[in-house]
């Protein structure tokens, strides 16, 4: 390469990406294949004003390359979420490398000073639209390409374990979420494989608002819930082959336990295992109003007097079924009958968030 061209494009570059927290790309980073993205060239900045740096556009870049990530991805298994970093390349120039990297603030060997996330994805179970509902179908282990993220293309929360379901309109959770850090009321819930359930028993159904809240998020509405549940097969009576949803099953399971029970847009869980809790509220009946005390004064703060409900029958929306709905369990599966100040232990939660 012509040496002078070079000169003047890196300092053109750090002209450009000079100041603090600039990011540019020309595209959005994609999934190539299961273990591949494809990167297109990007202009960031890494440490601070006056740090500029680009990154040249790469097709199938591995992230098992050794050369690739920081020898945390040696270990790469199912439930992983993956931080992609730009890193200074220490080569004098302004050109940057990617790293990728279980970590979620640096990758190992480096620091603030020279790098800085731009994207990340989940590594877990994926089912093709053209798989939907196909019970012989197992779906792959691989990088779930409707969960890459980049600075510039992400969901308006941490995308940890989060999905695309309308481009540029919302994203929701993979799992059904799970204890996270803090404490009540500030604790935030996660999307993790491998773990049990947050579900309505020391918490209320009408706590599931807030703990969402703590992340950033909100609860799926009916139509929501049945575009991101499409595609996952059926429970069935006598078995949990798709769905945890055995009549004979008397709890729930950890996320994720069923190979089969994903949705085309690689939700995990939609179907059986706990009730989605909805955002879409009723009132049954046009008569016998009356104020209610007991459906408000349930759940972690029900020591604290918090008002009354003047209702009839004041009811929410579930989805999916639960542990031992058997073959009612499905991705079109609803109940409308499901008291907000239920405490027994059927009903889970899942978020979803919009797009930058």
């Amino acid at each position: 390469m012509d040496q002078t061209v070079k000169f003047c494009s890196d300092v053109n570059i750090a002209q450009f990406a000079a100041f603090a927290g600039y990011f540019a790309i020309n595209g959005q980073i994609s999934a190539a294949g299961a273990n591949t993205l494809n990167i297109p060239e990007c202009m960031v900045n890494i440490g601070g004003n006056g740090h500029g740096y680009f990154l040249d556009a790469q097709s199938d870049w591995s992230i098992v390359d050794p050369a690739h990530h920081d020898g945390s991805l040696t270990t790469l298994a199912l439930g992983d979420d993956i931080s992609l970093f730009a890193v200074d390349a220490d080569d004098g120039t302004s050109e940057a490398k990617l790293i990728a990297s279980k970590n979620v603030a640096f990758p190992d060997g480096y620091d603030a000073t020279n790098s800085r996330k731009i994207g990340g994805f989940h590594y877990g179970r994926v089912r093709p639209v053209a798989n939907r509902y196909d019970l012989a179908f197992m779906p792959t282990i691989q990088i779930v390409p409707n969960s890459v993220w980049d600075l510039n293309h992400r969901p308006t929360c941490d995308p940890s374990g989060m999905v695309e379901i309308v481009p540029g309109g919302f994203w929701a959770d993979i799992y059904l979420n799970s204890e996270g850090v803090g404490t009540w009321p500030e604790n935030v819930p996660v999307s993790k494989f491998g773990v049990m359930p947050i579900k309505d028993d020391v918490y209320a159904r009408s706590d599931f608002h807030l703990l969402v809240r703590n992340a950033g998020k909100r609860l799926p509405t009916i139509e929501e819930f049945l575009t991101y549940a499409e595609g996952a097969p059926a429970g069935q009576n006598g078995n949990n082959t798709y769905a945890w949803s055995a009549t004979s099953n008397t709890g729930s399971t950890t996320t994720g336990n069923v190979e089969k029970s994903v949705s085309m847009f690689n939700v995990v869980d939609a179907v059986g295992n706990l009730w989605d809790w909805l955002d879409n509220h009723l009132d049954l009946g046009a008569a016998n109003y009356k104020l209610d005390t007991y459906v408000v004064n349930v759940g972690k703060d029900s020591a604290t007097p918090r008002g009354a409900v003047f209702h009839a029958g004041w009811r929410c929306f579930v989805g999916g079924g639960l542990f031992n709905y058997g073959e009612n369990s499905g991705s079109h599966c609803l109940h409308s009958d499901a008291g907000p100040w239920g405490t027994d232990g059927i009903v889970g939660l899942r978020g979803i968030c919009g797009a930058l």
